[in-house]
């Protein structure tokens, strides 16, 4: 199954491999900023793997794994670049001391892209977005550096990562928004940018369907426990997951939790795909699965947005 992702015409897979959990741990400032490396090998065979299964929509990053996840997906679709659509991001990457570097100026734009394009061993890449926010000044020059680069064949479109509603208007405003990349559950929808992309026709991919897998379903009964380089050890705390096994009971037969999750979302036609950041090809199984299932009737949704209001 494929679907259109918005204005670029491209086809992909509503699934979207998120390669952050593939690169392996980093750490700025004493806390985690990745999560445990699954190893080499077995990232390369789950990305071949999806491939044969139907997936085409990968994502990535220049920060993911200082440069470590690129390489990895590069490696895994060679001799089939013409098979995926590959995305990633600038703006955020690792310093030369080691420190976390926040810099998505224009003059960083065609380094970055330089850079992923020889980690990513690739002519162009499909989709290239900002990872960190842009200021909103910098936008005009950004964009001629960014049409520069779709002119040379370097990237085929362009757009964004962030649920930060001012930056994206500047963006359309400005016809610099062929795709967004945002963080919008079951437990945090974000109707107002749903309805300004979908008003626009801007390319989705939709991030943080899970919620850090409180919505996964594994933890309804006991807590989880992060490894120390797993970023959500620092992010979640001591949070009670257990908590979110009240919406089990809204669960339709046939379904599972995760699968509802993926559902809820990718129902709605303007979320044209799940990025999902899932480390293992029975998370993934499931969650093609879920495409091909039903989608949830209008009473489970209300059912289910219900139970999620008294959660957050």
């Amino acid at each position: 199954m494929k679907v259109v992702l918005g204005k670029t015409g491209l086809e992909v897979c509503p699934i979207c491999i998120g390669a952050w959990q593939l690169a392996g741990p980093l750490w700025f400032g004493g806390k985690p900023d990745g999560h445990p490396d699954p190893g080499k090998q077995n990232v390369l065979r789950m990305i071949r793997e999806l491939g044969d299964m139907g997936v085409n929509f990968i994502d990535t990053a220049e920060q993911y794994g200082n440069g470590e996840s690129e390489r990895r997906v590069g490696e895994a679709i060679q001799g089939q670049r013409d098979r995926w659509v590959v995305s990633t991001k600038f703006g955020f990457r690792v310093g030369a001391d080691g420190s976390r570097e926040d810099d998505s100026s224009p003059p960083t734009i065609r380094p970055s892209i330089e850079g992923s394009l020889q980690r990513l061993q690739t002519d162009f890449i499909d989709i290239y977005l900002y990872h960190c926010p842009p200021r909103i000044e910098d936008l005009e020059e950004a964009k001629s550096v960014l049409d520069a680069l779709v002119n040379e064949g370097k990237c085929r479109y362009y757009g964004i990562s962030t649920n930060n509603l001012r930056i994206i208007q500047a963006m359309l405003d400005l016809d610099m928004l062929d795709v967004l990349q945002y963080n919008t559950s079951l437990l945090r929808e974000e109707k107002d940018i749903y309805k300004l992309v979908t008003a626009h026709n801007v390319g989705t991919q939709v991030r943080g369907v899970m919620a850090q897998g409180r919505l996964s379903g594994k933890y309804f009964k006991h807590q989880p426990t992060w490894n120390p380089d797993d970023n959500r050890s620092n992010q979640a705390g001591k949070e009670d997951y257990r908590r979110y096994a009240v919406l089990q009971q809204h669960v339709p037969q046939g379904y599972t939790m995760a699968q509802v999750a993926i559902r809820y979302i990718l129902d709605l036609p303007g979320n044209h795909s799940v990025c999902l950041g899932a480390k293992t090809m029975d998370d993934y199984k499931v969650a093609l699965d879920a495409i091909s299932l039903p989608a949830l009737e209008n009473q489970v949704r209300t059912k289910l947005a219900a139970c999620a209001s008294t959660l957050t």
